[in-house]
C-alpha cells in the first residue's frame, strides 16, 4: 500500500495498547512503525535495476525482522515522546505498527516475504489494490477523530472498517477466481493456475490470468454481488522461459531473478528499445486490466549475454486507458483491445 495508508495503519493497530491520555503519543509512535518498512525503496544500485524489486517488501517486510525495525522507529520518535511514555510503551507501539505493514502489505497483490529469512516466498493475497482511497479515506477520518477525541471508541470503529473492507475484498477475490475457473472451462482452456487480482483503487474489476503450462490466458472481469458479471477478454500470450538460459550468464541470472519476482509470469512483450533490446513483461500487472502491454518489465540484448537486463516502466495512461477503465467500472459492453 502508499506510505499514508501505511502510516494511518500503524496509527490505528497502535491505540488499543494505549491509555486514552496517551492515544496520540501511541499514534505517533504507530505511524511511524506502519511506515518505516518502506525505507527498503533507498536500496538501490546504477549497476544493477532489479536490486530495487529484489529487496523491495523483502527482509524489512518480515516478521523476523520486526523487532529490530520497530525499535529503529521508536529510537525516532522517542526524544518528542520521552516525557510522556516509557520507552518500553514507545517500543510497543512502534512495534504493533510495524506488524501491520507487512500484514497489509500481504493483502495486496505485489508480493511480500513475510517469513524471510526462512522462505523467499512471496505471500499475495490479492485482496486489495495497492492504493485504494475507499479504503484509506474513512480510515483517516476515523484516526484524526480518534486522537482528537481521545476515543478508543472510534478507533475500534476504524479497525472494523479495517476488516470489514478486507473481508469484502477477499470475497470480491473469490467471487472473481470462481467466475475465471468457469470461463476457462468455456474456453476450453486448461488450467494449470489461476489468480484474480484487484485492478486500480477499486474492488469491482480484476485482471484475471490463466496459465495452461504453454501460454497466459487474460480477461478483465467486473463483478458485484447481486449483478451480472462481465468479461473483458484481452487475448493470450506465449510464456517466456527462462529455464533454457545458461544461468552464469548475467542475462540468464538477471532475467532467473526477475522471473522469482513474476512468479513466473513473464512473456515477451513484441517492443524493442531503440538499442534493439526485447522487452521481457510481468504479465500480472498492466494500466488496463485487460491490456496485455505490462506495466513494467525488463530490457534485455538478445546479442549479449553478459549484458545487464534493465528494469523498465513504461507506465503511460492514455485517454483510451482512462476511457476504457471507467467503461469497465461501469459494466459497459466489451470491445476489442489493442
Amino acid at each position: 500500500m502508499d506510505p499514508v495508508t501505511h502510516g494511518i495503519f500503524g496509527a490505528l493497530w497502535a491505540l488499543p495498547a494505549a491509555r486514552r491520555e496517551r492515544m496520540r503519543a501511541a499514534a505517533l509512535a504507530g505511524a511511524a512503525g506502519g511506515m518505516i518498512p518502506d525505507l527498503d525503496a533507498l536500496i538501490r544500485s546504477s549497476e544493477d535495476s532489479l536490486l530495487y524489486i529484489e529487496y523491495h517488501r523483502q527482509f524489512t517486510h518480515s516478521f523476523a525482522f520486526a523487532p529490530v525495525g520497530s525499535l529503529v522507529a521508536a529510537l525516532a520518535v522517542w526524544p518528542p515522546l520521552r516525557r510522556q511514555a516509557l520507552f518500553a510503551q514507545v517500543y510497543l507501539w512502534s512495534l504493533l505498527g510495524y506488524l501491520a505493514h507487512p500484514l497489509l502489505d500481504a493483502c495486496t497483490s505485489y508480493g511480500t516475504q513475510l517469513f524471510w529469512p526462512f522462505s523467499d516466498q512471496r505471500v499475495a493475497w490479492n485482496w486489495i489494490s495497492v492504493v485504494d482511497p475507499v479504503y484509506s479515506l474513512p480510515l483517516l477520518a476515523l484516526l484524526l477523530v480518534a486522537v482528537i477525541r481521545r476515543s478508543h471508541r472510534v478507533g475500534y470503529l476504524a479497525l472494523g472498517w479495517m476488516v470489514a473492507y478486507m473481508a469484502f475484498g477477499a470475497w470480491q477475490n473469490h467471487r472473481a477466481e470462481s467466475a475465471l475457473a468457469q470461463w476457462a472451462d468455456q474456453q476450453g482452456i486448461v488450467v494449470e493456475r489461476l489468480v484474480a487480482k484487484p485492478a486500480f483503487a477499486n474492488l469491482v474489476v480484476w485482471r484475471a490470468l490463466v496459465d495452461d503450462g504453454e501460454d497466459f490466458h487474460l480477461t478483465a472481469i467486473r463483478t458485484l454481488p447481486w449483478s451480472e458479471t462481465v468479461f473483458y477478454p484481452g487475448g493470450s500470450v506465449a510464456r517466456y522461459r527462462v529455464d533454457g538460459m545458461d544461468p552464469d550468464t548475467r542475462r540468464g541470472s538477471d532475467l532467473a531473478r526477475f522471473e522469482h519476482f513474476s512468479s513466473g509470469w513473464l512473456f515477451h512483450y513484441p517492443e524493442q528499445d531503440e538499442d534493439g533490446r526485447k522487452f521481457i513483461g510481468d504479465f500480472r500487472y498492466a494500466i488496463d486490466p485487460a491490456a496485455r502491454r505490462p506495466l513494467w518489465g525488463v530490457l534485455v540484448d538478445p546479442d549479449d549475454p553478459d549484458a545487464p537486463a534493465e528494469y523498465t516502466t513504461p507506465r503511460r495512461m492514455t485517454e483510451d486507458d482512462r476511457r476504457r477503465f471507467f467503461q469497465r467500472l461501469r459494466g459497459e459492453a466489451p470491445e476489442s483491445i489493442d
